[in-house]
This record gives C-alpha cells, structure tokens and sequence, in this order.
C-alpha cells in the first residue's frame, strides 16, 4: 500500500494487486482508473497472474516495474507442521514469486517497446539465516534476489 502511494503521489500510475482488493478501497476512491488500477491477484494461480498482467498492459500500455512481494510466514516446529500448511505456504512464497517473475520477465523482453524493466523481489534475512521455529519460511526464502532487465 505504501509503495502504491508514494507512486502515485509522485506523479506515476499503479497497478495495484492484492487477494483482497477491498482493503485499498478507500485508496482506489481517491485515484482515477487512468493513475490506479487495482486487481484481485491470487500469485498461485498462473493462469491469474498473467491476465493480470495483460489488463495492466491493456490499461497502460507497458510495465515498467514489478514490486513482487506475497509472501507470509508461519511459526511451528518442523515436525509439527502439517504437509498442507508447508506446501501452501511454498506455494505463495516460493511459486508465487516464480509465477509474478516469468510474466514480468516476459512482458520486459517480449512487450515493452523498448524492451526493459525492474523486478523487484521482497525477500527476507531468514533466507540467509535461519529463525527458530520458522523452518518452512526459512526455507521458502533461501536465494531471492532482486534483479533487473534493461536494453543494455
């Protein structure tokens, strides 16, 4: 949300993705369709995550960058969590950021005339150091890095 204001406030325009749109509703009345648009984004789902990177192409026209930043953690012994639960959080954490990475890298190379962008991956320090009782978070973390792709 932050970032989305400082955007805006700067003169920019925003793609704004989030699970529940509803929480920046209040930032959406305040912002014209052609500054923000705001879209249900669920980084699990593949399919999602490229439609919505074709209606921000479609609103603006080119994506310069991508704030990539879903993720969530969760404390619990390693032999204490349920499968499930570790499986969805890779799922957000790790695939989800893969899935919004492929598609931006892709709209950078394939869609913006000139070719280029800035990608953008929030990570965390437990990815280099572990924490106690968040060794699936720790996990799900381990080697992101922010990088960037430009006509250079």
């Amino acid at each position: 949300r932050t970032l989305t204001e400082l955007v805006l406030l700067k003169g920019d325009v925003a793609v704004a993705t989030l699970r529940k749109p509803v929480d920046i509703s209040d930032l959406a009345s305040r912002w014209s369709s052609s500054r923000l648009l705001v879209l249900k984004l669920d980084v699990t789902d593949a399919e999602n995550v490229k439609a919505s990177f074709t209606e921000a192409i479609a609103a603006f026209g080119r994506i310069d960058v991508v704030f990539n930043n879903a993720g969530y953690s969760m404390f619990s012994e390693l032999e204490g969590t349920p499968d499930d639960a570790a499986r969805a959080l890779f799922e957000v954490n790790l695939w989800g950021a893969v899935n919004v990475s492929k598609e931006a890298v892709r709209v950078f190379r394939e869609i913006n005339e000139p070719s280029g962008g800035r990608l953008i991956q929030v990570s965390s320090s437990a990815g280099i150091s572990g924490i106690p009782t968040m060794s699936f978070y720790t996990a799900s973390k381990y080697g992101e890095s922010s990088s960037s792709i430009s006509e250079d």
